[in-house]
């Protein structure tokens, strides 16, 4: 397993699937220890701890575990990471999380294709113990509004260095970088574009998708070019 990624002081993305950059989560460093950002799937449980050891901590050094929306490619370690470190506190949007703790189902995308397939999808159930609101902070991270992957989506973004978490407002697959990762997985592919716009006004230097390699230079001008092909 690869060494995770150091983008800046404090902060470490990892590869929770075994291809690299299929996807990504990141470990935030604090005073107490460690804050995850995402969970990845299932099985992304054993490369979580294995990236924790390799930076010299444990189970009890993992603090805080905050979602940035329902998805089960973000959520499907949730439930395992919390065996392991039933300490940690769960954040999320308030939508989110309410989704997340089964108090409200899976929203469904816009695509029917992708609304059958999921259909017998069931939330992780997990209680979440802090909701949190745009402007809130994340370890050093300002929480962003992006909804239209999902309604109570958001994005990160640490204005001390300008090192933005797109989560999925945008991502790659395959290759090149689309609003929304891709229009069948958003619940409201015109509301993910508004939200990809606005995060085009933030002030930002290093993109980290959820889903694609890192972008440490041209990051909005690529991303700008993702918005003006989107025709959602």
């Amino acid at each position: 397993m690869a060494a995770p990624q150091n983008l800046a002081p404090g902060v470490y993305r990892m590869d929770a699937f075994r291809f690299s950059n299929f996807i990504s989560v990141l470990l935030l460093e604090n005073d107490d220890g460690w804050t995850l950002v995402d969970t990845g799937v299932d099985g992304s449980v054993g490369r979580i701890e294995e990236t924790l050891a390799i930076l010299g901590s444990g189970p009890r050094d993992l603090k805080r575990i905050f979602i940035t929306h329902q998805h089960d490619d973000h959520t499907g370690g949730l439930k395992g990471l919390l065996e392991w470190a039933p300490h940690a506190e769960v954040g999320a949007s308030e939508h989110e999380a309410k989704v997340i703790s089964g108090e409200l189902p899976y929203d469904p995308s816009g695509n029917r294709f992708v609304r059958y397939m999921a259909r017998n999808a069931e939330p992780p159930g997990v209680p979440v113990a802090r909701t949190l609101d745009e402007g809130d902070m994340v370890s050093g991270f300002r929480v962003i509004s992006t909804p239209g992957h999902t309604p109570g989506h958001v994005s990160l973004l640490r204005d001390a260095d300008g090192l933005l978490f797109t989560a999925d407002a945008f991502g790659c697959l395959p290759r090149k970088p689309r609003v929304g990762v891709i229009k069948a997985l958003c619940t409201d592919p015109p509301m993910a574009k508004r939200s990809a716009q606005k995060l085009l006004r933030e002030d930002f230097a290093t993109v980290v998708l959820a889903h694609g390699p890192v972008m440490r230079s041209g990051g909005r001008e690529k991303l700008q070019r993702a918005i003006d092909r989107c025709r959602y």
